[in-house]
Parts: structure tokens; sequence; C-alpha cells
């Protein structure tokens, strides 16, 4: 493709995002002729019809945060997003075999990664590009940004922010409740609606292979499919058994990935507590940001987003 102007969006509190890579982004434009604008997200707002009526493409300098915040302001758009791993896990980047070293990942943006149109997920009214959870997860990644928010001092290093995010989970999951969830997924449409329902103690709904890092949970899922891979684990009581089970995943996953007890496929489905009045208990996040509490209504969009996509990645 060929970009005349490009609007770099970043995320200066990213973990691996420095004024240095961004100088060094603005040059590799600057080289080739193609004119820049810099949003710093913390600072500014995204205007959707000036960025779609002025621009060729958004590059979003940040982690999974950064662009699922970039793809709510754009969906429906025809505008391409490039994403720059800068972020602390970057699933959309694991997914799409983006390089980490900046020189590269830059070229093969401009000159290889083709536009194309995927899926997203939307749950109640926030899109997701990777991955909504129900229960533990979604409790874990709340309090997470709230320490965050409290400690004002900056982790630089990149591997030992992610051992202290691992060990701040594993205080977190001390004490957490385990609550009983009621998975709706509907089949057909009008009247002819019919719903298959499911017990589980978290739930995980996926759009993307990796899971929490590059932890292949759903290794058969892509964006451009029309369904999504959904994980439970229905027998839950404390912080090992949700750990044994991410495990059972990453080993075992053919022997699990056809039993329903485990794995199940839709493209549209309702979560609850079992106890509609512990609702306001139980959270749900998105692509790792919290998103609210429950009930939920997941669906899933099609072609709702354009992304520059490796074209030896999902494809």
């Amino acid at each position: 493709m060929n970009f005349n102007k490009v609007l770099i969006i970043y995320n200066p509190k990213s973990g691996r995002f420095s004024e240095k890579k961004l100088s060094y982004i603005l040059n590799f434009f600057k080289y080739r002729n193609i004119v820049t604008d810099t949003l710093n997200i913390i600072e500014n707002c995204i205007e959707r019809e000036s960025i779609v009526n002025f621009y060729d493409m958004v590059l979003v300098a940040g982690g999974d945060g950064s662009l699922n915040y970039v793809i709510n302001n754009l969906v429906f758009t025809d505008i391409p997003i490039a994403h720059l791993p800068m972020g602390t896990v970057n699933l959309f980047a694991l997914e799409n075999k983006t390089s980490y070293l900046l020189k590269k990942a830059l070229n093969e943006i401009i000159y290889e990664y083709k536009p194309v149109k995927i899926n997203l997920g939307k749950a109640n009214e926030k899109y997701f590009f990777a991955m909504t959870g129900i229960g533990l997860d979604a409790f874990i990644v709340k309090n997470m940004e709230e320490k965050i928010r409290k400690n004002k001092k900056r982790i630089y290093n990149n591997f030992i922010k992610y051992i202290s995010y691992i060990f701040n989970i594993i205080k977190l999951t001390k004490n957490y409740k385990f609550y009983s969830l009621s998975l709706e997924i509907v089949k057909g449409g009008g009247q002819a609606e019919i719903y298959v329902k499911h017990n589980a103690k978290e739930i995980i709904i996926s759009n993307i292979r990796y899971y929490g890092g590059p932890f292949k949970v759903f290794p058969g899922n892509s964006p451009l499919n029309e369904k999504f891979d959904i994980r439970l684990v229905k027998n839950a009581s404390g912080r090992m058994d949700v750990i044994f089970s991410i495990l059972k995943s990453l080993t075992f996953y053919r022997r699990y990935s056809d039993n329903p007890d485990f794995y199940v496929k839709a493209d549209r489905m309702f979560i609850s507590s079992s106890d509609p009045s512990e609702n306001k208990y139980i959270f749900y996040q998105c692509d790792g940001e919290f998103a609210g509490t429950l009930p939920v209504e997941i669906e899933k969009v099609k072609n709702a987003i354009t992304m520059l996509v490796n074209p030896a990645s999902f494809l």
C-alpha cells in the first residue's frame, strides 16, 4: 500500500514504550517522505471523523489496551490500523507475528502487510479483538488496574514488570470467591432461537489463539472465524484449580478440544450469575481492560475493523 499521511497513536505508559523509540518511528517515516502526526492517548481524545478523513493509516504504538481503545473508536471504518507491540503482553502482535525489532516491524507494516477486515467481539457495548474473561481473570484485571493507578513508580524493565504482575496475580487470587456462572448460547434467530446452557466458575471467550501471553490456549482459533472459542472452567474452588485447568489446555488441547465440558463454540451468548443477585460482584474484562459487571451479552461482529495484517500470520 501507499501511505502519504500516517497518524501515530501512542501510549507513553506502555511497558515497552520510550521517547527514543517514538523519535525513531518519526524519523523512519520522514526518511520515506511520509507525513506523520502524533497523538498521545493519555492526554488527548480520538476524533473519529478527523482521522478517517485526513489519514491513510493509523499506527498504534502501545499494548493491547491501547489497541483496544483505538479499535473501539474506529470500529466500522475503512482506515487501516497497524499495531507496533509496545505493551507488556501484546496478544495481537503474537497473533499477527509482528516483530519486536522496530525497524523490521515498520518495514513489514508499510511494505508487506495487507489491509484485512477482521471480526471483533462485542461485550455489551465494548468491542474486543482478543478475548473477554468472566470471573477470576477479570477480578485480577480490575485489581491490577487499581494497583497501577496508586503506584506512581513506573517499572521500565518489561521482564521485571511481567514477573511482578505474576506475583501480584498469585497474591490477589488467594481469597477470590468463585461464583457460579451461567452461560447461555444462542442458536438460530427470531422465533427459532434455541438456548443451550452451560454452568462454570470461570469463562474465557476468545477471538484469537493466544491467552495471557505466548500461550496457545486456542490453537485452532482466528479473528477470521465466524465463532468464538470458549474455554469453560467448571470445577474450581481455588486458584490451583484454574492454573491446572489452563495447563490442561496448553498440554492436552487435542484431548479436550471436542469435550463440551471444556470447550464450546458460539457467536452469540448471555452470561450471568446463577444467582442474579450476585451479578454486581462478578466482573468481566476485554483485552485485559476492566469492562464492567454481569450480566453481559457477547456476540461476534463480522468485518468490524480494518487491520494491517502480516500475510504469514492468520490469513
